[in-house]
């Protein structure tokens, strides 16, 4: 590889070499009836996580456990780490299709991919896979139920707010954004999800807030200031509103100080 004329040249060679090597691999893989999932195959194994079907996950999951895979590599447990990998990339990027909001999506992701990465056995990778599977599916399946209830528009709002917790969200920021009427938007989020729109706001940063005081040393202050609050003062009054507790008290009673207690 030449980096020295500022451009990324790959030598012919190495290439052609790949090549070689790509066409020894595909026939030792014909040779030993080692065929990689077609895309429509691979796609229907999340079929059933997105559709929140725990019964069909749980049988599928039993199946996998004797599935034979394309060799990755020469240790068995490396092996599994990287089809888990593969795996919870496209979970990840399936779900948030189907209706996951992006940052809870791909925090799992990121969660399951360091606990996994501790695992010394074949048999720890496997656990912790399959607890990804069901965990995943199950969050389909709460936001299958709740998507049935509620309208399209709505249902874009609620990921809007999701995706922006660290802004200061105002109904017309929202019906700007998603090009709606703010008092119609007002209204039917109101019938459909049961609470205003502003108290979805704040019941959604009060919640991303006990997160960030259970597992975080971040200050008061800063959670203020991160999720979107006037101040402190005001954070902590909306807070102790919510919860019964301060902020401060909260912390006090559910703050986990060493952060590998909750991926382990």
């Amino acid at each position: 590889m030449n980096k020295s004329s500022g451009k990324i040249q790959i030598n012919e060679n190495v290439l052609k070499k790949m090549d070689s090597s790509l066409s020894q691999y595909l026939f030792d893989q014909r040779e030993n009836s080692i065929v990689h999932a077609t895309l429509s195959e691979e796609m229907s194994d999340f079929g059933p996580v997105v559709d929140g079907d725990i019964k069909t996950v749980q049988s599928d999951l039993i199946k996998h456990r004797s599935r034979v895979f394309p060799k990755l590599s020469e240790s068995p447990v490396l092996q599994r780490k990287y089809l888990f990998v593969s795996s919870i990339t496209s979970c990840c990027r399936f779900c948030i299709e189907a209706g996951m909001p992006a940052d809870e999506s791909y925090g799992l992701s990121d969660l399951y991919i360091l606990k996994m990465d501790k695992c010394k056995t074949v048999e720890e990778v496997t656990e912790v896979y399959e607890e990804m599977m069901i965990d995943y599916t199950k969050r389909m399946q709460a936001i299958k139920g709740k998507s049935t209830q509620l309208s399209p528009k709505v249902i874009a709002c609620m990921n809007y707010i999701d995706n922006h917790l660290h802004d200061r969200i105002t109904v017309q920021d929202l019906s700007t954004e998603l090009e709606m009427n703010a008092s119609w938007l007002s209204t039917v989020f109101k019938k459909e999800v049961g609470v205003s729109v502003s108290e979805y706001i704040k019941a959604k940063k009060i919640n991303a807030a006990k997160h960030l005081l259970t597992f975080n040393e971040y200050s008061c202050t800063d959670i203020a200031e991160y999720l979107g609050f006037a101040n402190e003062s005001h954070f902590s009054a909306v807070f102790s509103k919510m919860e019964k507790k301060s902020p401060k008290e909260y912390r006090r009673e559910h703050f986990e100080k060493h952060f590998s207690r909750f991926v382990q």
